[in-house]
């Protein structure tokens, strides 16, 4: 599996990640970052995409917990995914979602202040058989307070997302062990269990809450999140109900000098028998006096399935990391 992350500060106010210097991007930054955002997601009509079930998922951990948004940039994360399993089925993802924080407009953004979060996100799957095609729109809000002066925070959420779903076309495929499990395939047939074929759309709801840090030379999150709580019927025959995910989420990442940075970043979700585990490191170094000129690597453990190497460049306000999936 090949994959593409594409993060974008769309305006950078505040501390940008790994977030140990700071900076104030001038207009004409903005107009680029604008233009890149515009090319990558025309591109995205003809690449090969990817889903929200990613290495360094923290990058777009709201589709898991919408209370897990850690600082007050308004950011664009697009996704692309190309998987290929030879003889048994090929598809392609696509995910994107925009941030937006909302504060007071009397206030300081790196200042210690209650912020909202609105946050809205399509992710878009479909194989080239035909097998399978599920789209979704999502829309999320948090709330983020103060817990002490020195940027720590405890926030709450609430997640909204409407799925349309085709799976199957009427037969019953069976697939090696694992390749139903991770990635896109898995979340689909647990939509349509019954891999019916019939087109069928249906609404779920998600919750969240979160402690985090934001310091300049450390920061950390721990977050708790519960997914279809509302059990939405998924096929046209009432027959089925999806199950609730219950999820967990930790970051940390620390300065070792003033140009590097060490991580960590795990998750850990269970839904009705499905157990999906993801750890992952990563090392960065800025490359100036500011953190938006960067460059990064790490690996990243899919318990069970897959090692997933990865590199990232970070460019201004804009940050682009490619990802291989070596399945096991």
């Amino acid at each position: 599996m090949l994959v593409l992350h594409t993060n974008i500060a769309l305006f950078s106010f505040g501390r940008y990640t790994p977030g140990i210097k700071t900076a104030q991007l001038k207009y004409f930054q903005i107009v680029i970052n604008l233009s890149m955002l515009t090319a990558v997601v025309a591109a995205t009509t003809v690449a090969r995409a990817q889903d929200a079930h990613f290495t360094q998922g923290q990058d777009m951990n709201i589709w898991y917990n919408p209370a897990l948004k850690t600082n007050k940039l308004p950011q664009a994360h697009i996704s692309i995914r190309s998987v290929n399993y030879p003889n048994i089925i090929a598809y392609t993802s696509k995910a994107a979602t925009i941030e937006l924080p909302l504060i007071g407009r009397d206030k300081d953004r790196e200042d210690d202040i209650p912020f909202m979060n609105l946050a809205a996100g399509i992710n878009a799957e479909s194989s080239n058989d035909r097998f399978m095609n599920v789209s979704t729109a999502m829309m999320a809000f948090s709330y983020a307070l103060p817990l002490n002066g020195d940027d720590t925070y405890l926030a709450a959420g609430f997640q909204g997302a409407y799925t349309f779903s085709r799976v199957g076309l009427g037969t019953f495929d069976h697939f090696p062990d694992q390749f139903d499990k991770y990635g896109a395939l898995g979340p689909a047939i647990a939509s349509d269990p019954f891999q019916s074929g019939y087109s069928y759309g249906y609404f779920t709801a998600g919750a969240g809450v979160s402690v985090f840090h934001n310091g300049e030379k450390k920061q950390w999150y721990l977050g708790g999140s519960i997914l279809h709580f509302n059990h939405p019927y998924t096929e046209w025959t009432h027959a089925a109900r999806l199950q609730a995910n219950n999820g967990i989420q930790a970051g940390y990442m620390t300065a070792i000098t003033n140009e590097d940075a060490i991580g960590g970043y795990a998750s850990f979700s269970w839904q009705d028998g499905i157990n999906k585990h993801f750890i992952g490191a990563i090392y960065t170094r800025n490359l100036d006096d500011s953190a938006h000129n960067a460059i990064s690597c790490g690996a990243g453990y899919r318990i069970g399935d897959a090692v997933i190497p990865d590199i990232g460049l970070t460019v201004g306000g804009s940050r682009f990391a490619f990802y291989y999936e070596i399945n096991l």
